[in-house]
């Protein structure tokens, strides 16, 4: 699994990338964590072919996501599957293996 930070179609809200990520063979699972500045936070496969389309996607590190999801959650932490804890419930599913 490889973390992701990605810039949000409209503003905070919109679509991401995980389409373009799905039809390419990878699997993309979105975070709810998002920025003022309309970016987000996800769980890709480590396949999954970050190149071509049109959106700005970014490899991070974890301590990178951790750190992203603080600055709106100051109790987020790295959960034992390595996606991050949000206040709200899980609504987005299982990370990629």
């Amino acid at each position: 699994m490889i973390y992701l930070k990605w810039k949000l179609s409209q503003g905070t809200t919109g679509t991401g990338p995980e389409a373009t990520i799905v039809a390419d063979g990878g699997t993309l699972a979105a975070s709810s964590h998002v920025d003022a500045a309309g970016y987000r936070i996800g769980y890709a496969s480590d396949d999954a072919n970050l190149r071509g389309g049109d959106w700005d996607i970014t490899e991070i590190s974890e301590a990178d996501a951790l750190t992203f999801a603080q600055g709106g959650y100051a109790e987020a932490v790295v959960l034992a599957d390595g996606r991050i804890s949000d206040e709200e419930p899980d609504t987005f599913g299982d990370p990629p293996e």
